[in-house]
């Protein structure tokens, strides 16, 4: 008998708001957090990739997982993310998020000196053991160097160490793979922005969307249209609301030529909507004039700017 599904829908990772002087913005969180849910969202998951965690102390981030929690009041779940390079600092922040209120924990894997099967097996293991919330992996080997199969990850939910998966992969074949090696009560999250449709319609559980920071709404309907099997709907609302912002603000190079610098792109916009999203700490620094342009353009033919 399948397991009971822990995580559906639409899942935000929220920017952390730093003041000019790259302190936490608290009361930035709360209007951050206050945006997003008034705009349909279903879960907020605090400090992952889009939160700047690599940017925070392990106290930090703590501490934006509680101020997120505290913010949500219940009206959504709140994922916290607790991912760290060491199992010991994982375990001290999932404990801490569950002791806060947190609905469950999204864990990146172990970066940089990447994991075998076995030290990734241990890793989620003891996390299990630590805490009674679903645990949500968050598999990015581009951001963390280790790529896991589709094998180890359901050994990873038959076993009973995780619940969930973020599969940052745009690729369909993996979740039916991954939902074929185990049974529906794995939740599966599409963990990237370019094909929504595709993975939501076919098994897929839900989405974990940054871009869903500036535009929480249009995320909020597509991520509905597609899981309820919409189709047709969905294709169209995709092609006309969302591949219009998705495509030149996130996916093509700049005006000049550089990458996209999503994060500030995401934290600037919401500025230019009126939510204090704060700024980012250094490395990266504030957005060109030509990026700035391109968005200020885009957002006024959403309607968001005038």
């Amino acid at each position: 008998m399948a397991k009971e599904k822990t995580t559906t829908g639409l899942f935000v990772p929220t920017v952390t708001p730093f003041n000019a002087d790259e302190t936490i913005n608290f009361n930035g969180i709360k209007e951050c957090t206050d945006f997003l849910v008034e705009n349909g969202i279903g879960g907020l998951i605090p400090s992952g990739s889009t939160g700047e965690m690599v940017a925070l102390t392990q106290d930090e981030q703590i501490a934006v997982n509680r101020a997120t929690i505290k913010a949500a009041a219940g009206r959504v779940e709140v994922y916290a993310s607790t991912g760290a390079y060491t199992t010991k600092r994982v375990v001290e922040m999932s404990v801490a998020a569950e002791a806060d209120g947190a609905d469950g924990v999204m864990v990146v894997t172990p970066w940089y000196m990447a994991p075998n099967d076995i030290e990734i097996l241990k890793h989620y293991e003891a996390i299990r053991k630590a805490i009674s919330i679903p645990i949500m992996i968050y598999h990015n080997p581009w951001y963390s160097t280790c790529l896991l199969s589709d094998e180890m990850l359901a050994k990873l939910y038959n076993e009973g160490f995780i619940d969930a998966i973020k599969e940052r992969h745009a690729d369909v074949y993996r979740q039916q793979n991954l939902r074929a090696l185990t049974d529906d009560g794995f939740s599966i999250l599409y963990g990237y922005d370019i094909c929504p449709v595709e993975c939501l319609a076919l098994w897929g559980d839900g989405w974990v969307n940054g871009t869903g920071n500036l535009f929480p709404k249009e995320s909020s309907v597509l991520c509905e249209l597609a899981s309820t099997r919409k189709i047709d709907e969905a294709m169209k609302y995709h092609f006309e609301k969302v591949r219009p912002y998705l495509i030149p603000l996130f996916v093509k190079p700049m005006p000049s030529g550089i990458p996209s610098p999503w994060l500030q792109i995401i934290k600037t916009g919401m500025k230019l909507r009126g939510v204090d999203a704060g700024y980012c700490r250094k490395p990266i620094l504030e957005l060109p004039d030509d990026v700035l342009n391109l968005l200020k353009t885009i957002l006024k033919e959403y309607g968001y700017l005038a």
